[in-house]
């Protein structure tokens, strides 16, 4: 079987990725929005958990996103200087992240952008932000957090303010008062935060792909005894489900 799932993996590899987009925090707040990280000098640590309950399984978030649809601030670009935004699982959750910044943290924390945020703007655009490195998250194992650092930051083009949500619960920030870092003495926004789109693609579970593994061999059970009946058309087709006997080929009929 461990055969299987390996032949397995390699022919979902090779199938054309299909991105989901999980959006946390809609519909969001009419009319408002928020500026801190994204849309002004902010020149500090900020972070914004994201209760499991988003996510359905395990999840690939390869990208993310955060938009500007609700107040229109009138700014012409992003603040340049550069944000590193790391991802980790976290045990803290919405109702209870304390304002230090390093304890939050999970175990796990990767660094998957460290770059400028930087570009022309108008209302109703989306900063689409593609990760350096992807990170899979599990939400049986946790809350998300996502931890931002700023530094040389300035908004030139003026500040946006990108959507939020305060009232369903999904997220909650901690920042520094100001935008000025303010070591480990973080403020709480219980309820609070940035709506936040996350694009990737779901990860199966053991289980599903154990089920999809006994699939593939009952496939492989058919294409051996249509072989020998003669049914398949004219080509070659070979599934290497290892050097053993679990082989079934295809050849052109004499």
């Amino acid at each position: 079987m461990k055969k299987v799932l390996f032949c397995l993996v390699l022919l979902l590899a090779a199938l054309p990725a299909v991105a989901d987009v999980i959006v946390i925090g809609n519909p969001p707040d009419p009319g408002a929005g928020n500026k801190f990280p994204f849309g002004s000098a902010y020149n500090a640590e900020y972070q914004q958990v994201y209760d499991s309950s988003g996510f359905s399984g395990p999840f690939l978030i390869q990208d993310l996103e955060f938009y500007n649809t609700q107040f229109d601030n009138g700014s012409t670009s992003l603040p340049t200087g550069n944000f590193k935004i790391q991802l980790s699982t976290t045990q803290y959750g919405v109702n209870d992240i304390t304002g230090n910044f390093g304890q939050n943290e999970g175990n796990d924390i990767t660094t998957v952008y460290d770059d400028s945020i930087a570009q022309s703007w108008q209302f109703g655009n989306t900063l689409h932000l593609q990760l350096a490195k992807s990170f899979l998250y599990d939400p049986a194992k946790g809350n998300l957090l996502m931890d931002v650092v700023t530094s040389g930051v300035s908004a030139d083009g003026g500040e946006t303010f990108f959507d939020v949500n305060s009232t369903g619960g999904f997220f909650t920030r901690v920042y520094c008062s100001g935008g000025v870092a303010c070591g480990s003495n973080g403020t709480v926004d219980t309820g609070y935060g940035l709506v936040t789109g996350f694009s990737g693609s779901a990860v199966p579970e053991p289980g599903t792909l154990l089920m999809m593994g006994t699939g593939l061999v009952g496939v492989v059970g058919v294409i051996r005894r249509r072989r020998w009946r003669g049914d398949f058309p004219a080509g070659a087709l070979k599934i290497c489900l290892g050097s053993g006997h679990l082989k079934a080929r295809m050849t052109k009929p004499q």
